[in-house]
């Protein structure tokens, strides 16, 4: 039987030292709120203390309730980290684990003739091939100040003494070092979440120092920004109704999605309402960023099933919309010397926000050309690329870019609209009142119309003497694609909405028809479908409001945009 009997309680006196011992390790962990290399000193202190060669710094994984190893020493550490590390595939649960008994009770324990020990966890023995003969095994515990009772962090874990088994001397050393780091790991996470606040959020294995970025003036460099944003989060608030349930999904959400960007060694800058910007850096950066959406896409489907379970509501609106640039950004800390942020600054953050912005109706991750280049060996199925203009609103010159449409490597990609017969292939829709607005739309549809690129349908299309609204059902159910010529008279319209709307919205959601919608005037669309349809032009520059070389610059450009979606699917 496995040898326990030195008694928990049972102490003794510290020699001069291990006390002079104790003062060097305090004043070395004190001075470093660097996460990654504070725990590899607490591991090398811990094994010189205690001639012991293999270690392990244990910490709670609140998410999963077990223990995950933060860092490890050791010919077996590499196995450890990788299977039982923050981002592994298991975890060291807290009951059947001596890890878990001391983390549970707050009391260490020393352990001999440990294989034969009935409670001790074996899973990282027989990964390992390794076989832990002795242990000494004590809490990483701080003062909760708010309830005044102590708190678990973790353990920390000895291994296989060299001269022979532990002893009171070791666990009684060992339980003072631990005060000590227990109080460094908490004061080092209390950093990392004051860095997250200011726009500088790393994993707990992340090599980067937030002082080094921060600390230097701001700088240029080429990395991946990946933009992220819900559809559909204003129709779940009005859903749910409850704002503590809505808290509660959101905060499900942004963590799944802070937690997809840590584990592709991202950087989380900020939240962006119901969305998330971050950061990649490094010669892979491209393809941790397309690894990190794929990851995202993955968990949010997950998501959605489970909330949708859990309404009687269908979430069918709910979506996920991704945007991934790589571009020479400026990196650093912005603001006055009090309040400030770190930030990225430049085109890519530009070009990241268009192509979410763009992210819609089953087109949910939308790359650029050098981001698609980057991450090829890991892209399965896609579309592209699509030539696209990046303009701001007044701007008179824009720049022409390449986009790329990429499908989750699990993602049955939608199959092309069925081939549509001749002026069937762009339904569009409009108040009559907005006639003028359709027939200078026409006008510049027409190049396309004529080179057979585009076939178009109206109500200018039916034809005397037939069924008018026969032929609108029969156009809407061959249509490959739609747009709507929004103002405030199309909205006020009950049969646009009824019988016009929402077959077409159904069929979207089918992925058999794509949905495009144009302001051609300032309205409440915001309160309709439209917010969560795709605008082909941006909302708060309707075409009323522009002059007229503006407007037919827009239009173009849409004509371009309508083009591309009928683009050939690559083999």
């Amino acid at each position: 039987m496995p040898n326990e009997s030195l008694s928990a309680g049972a102490r003794i006196d510290l020699g001069i030292d291990d006390l002079v011992a104790l003062v060097e390790t305090s004043r070395e962990l004190a001075g470093d709120v660097h996460l990654p290399r504070l725990l590899r000193r607490i591991l090398s202190q811990a094994t010189r203390l205690t001639d012991s060669p293999d270690a392990s710094v244990l910490l709670l994984d609140e998410s999963r309730s077990c223990l995950y190893f933060a860092d490890a020493l050791g010919e077996f550490a590499p196995v450890l980290l990788q299977q039982w590390g923050r981002n592994g595939s298991q975890g060291v649960p807290l009951i059947g684990s001596k890890a878990g008994q001391v983390f549970t009770s707050m009391t260490s324990v020393i352990v001999d003739a440990v294989p034969d020990d009935p409670n001790h966890f074996k899973g990282t023995d027989r990964a390992t091939t390794a076989v832990t003969q002795s242990m000494v095994c004590v809490p990483l515990v701080v003062p909760n100040h708010a309830s005044g009772q102590p708190r678990a962090l973790g353990v920390i874990q000895l291994l296989n003494k060299r001269s022979g088994n532990y002893n009171l001397r070791d666990r009684t050393l060992l339980e003072r070092f631990a005060d000590q780091a227990a109080v460094a790991i908490d004061n080092a996470r209390l950093v990392s979440d004051l860095y997250a606040s200011k726009g500088l959020y790393v994993g707990e294995d992340d090599p980067t120092d937030p002082r080094d970025l921060l600390t230097r003036p701001a700088w240029s460099e080429v990395l991946s920004v990946l933009i992220a944003d819900m559809r559909g989060f204003t129709q779940l608030c009005q859903v749910i109704g409850r704002p503590e349930r809505t808290q509660a999904l959101l905060n499900q959400f942004l963590g799944m999605l802070v937690d997809a960007v840590i584990a592709h060694r991202g950087v989380v800058n900020k939240f962006l309402g119901d969305g998330l910007l971050a950061f990649f850096r490094g010669r892979e950066s491209g393809r941790a960023a397309v690894g990190c959406a794929y990851a995202m896409l993955r968990s949010f489907d997950e998501m959605k099933q489970a909330w949708d379970r859990e309404s009687n509501v269908k979430l069918r609106f709910l979506d996920l919309g991704i945007g991934i640039s790589t571009e020479d950004v400026i990196l650093g800390a912005v603001g006055g010397e009090r309040v400030w942020d770190f930030t990225a600054i430049g085109t890519g953050v530009n070009l990241a926000a268009h192509l979410m912005e763009n992210a819609r109706n089953g087109r949910r991750l939308l790359v650029d050309k050098i981001t698609f280049h980057a991450a090829r060996p890991i892209v399965q199925r896609f579309e592209g690329p699509e030539e696209f203009e990046l303009r701001k609103p007044g701007q008179t010159v824009a720049h022409p870019y390449e986009r790329y449409l990429l499908y989750e490597p699990n993602e049955i990609a939608p199959a092309d609209p069925a081939p549509a017969p001749a002026g069937v292939r762009l339904f569009i829709s409009y108040s009559h009142q907005d006639k003028a607005w359709r027939d200078l739309l026409r006008t510049h549809l027409q190049p396309y119309v004529t080179s057979g690129s585009i076939e178009v349908w109206d109500d200018k299309s039916i034809e005397a003497g037939t069924e008018w609204k026969k032929s609108i059902d029969e156009a809407i159910d061959k249509a490959a694609a739609a747009l709507f010529l929004v103002s405030p008279n199309l909205l006020a319209s009950r049969f646009v909405r009824e019988e016009e709307l929402v077959p077409l919205v159904q069929r979207a959601r089918a992925r058999e028809v794509k949905l495009f919608w144009l302001p051609i005037s300032a309205s409440s669309y915001e309160e309709t479908e439209f917010a969560t349809l795709q605008a082909a032009l941006n909302p708060a520059m309707p075409l009323d409001q522009l002059t007229q070389p503006q407007q037919h610059e827009r239009l173009v450009e849409l004509c371009r945009i309508i083009k591309s979606s009928f683009a050939p699917r690559p083999s």
